[in-house]
């Protein structure tokens, strides 16, 4: 999932166990879904670090194939 990291990083000096380092205010990077949880709810400071970037579905191009049949005639004598 795609998250956006919010300014709690910075200012709690605090570095990011996955990424091994101090994600910038904004910066969007992936993280699981556990994770996620981890870093929006249940993490031992109570601070929210990150959050959803909302992506929009892009509509799926459905491409339709049409299958030539042959038919045959038979001639009648």
């Amino acid at each position: 999932m795609k998250v956006r990291a919010t300014d709690k990083y910075e200012k709690l000096n605090l570095q990011d166990n996955e990424l091994k380092r101090i994600p910038k205010a904004g910066e969007e990077f992936e993280v699981s879904e556990e994770r996620f949880n981890v870093l929006t709810k249940t993490n031992s400071f109570g601070v929210v670090f990150v959050e959803k970037v909302v992506e929009v579905e892009t509509a799926k191009k459905e491409v339709k194939t049409e299958k030539a049949v042959r038919k045959t005639t038979k001639k009648s004598k």
